[in-house]
């Protein structure tokens, strides 16, 4: 699961999840914590709550990648 992720806020929820960056072609994008939300609902922003379980994910792939 490890790669390059992007914040982007869902519509779906009002939330800020992590999503992989090469999913940015799919209809359906699928968050670091599992969400899947329709392309269209997608905004390029970061700003808003964040998702907890996606800050979790990564913050455990950074962890893991630093060898900590």
């Amino acid at each position: 699961m490890a790669g390059t992720w992007n914040w982007r806020r869902s519509d779906a929820d009002q939330r800020v999840h992590a999503f992989r960056a090469d999913d940015a072609v799919g209809t359906f994008w699928e968050a670091a914590c599992e969400l899947s939300v329709p392309a269209s609902k997608i905004k390029r922003t970061h700003e808003g709550a964040r998702c907890v379980p996606c800050l979790l994910i990564i913050g455990d792939q950074l962890a893991e990648r630093l060898g900590q």
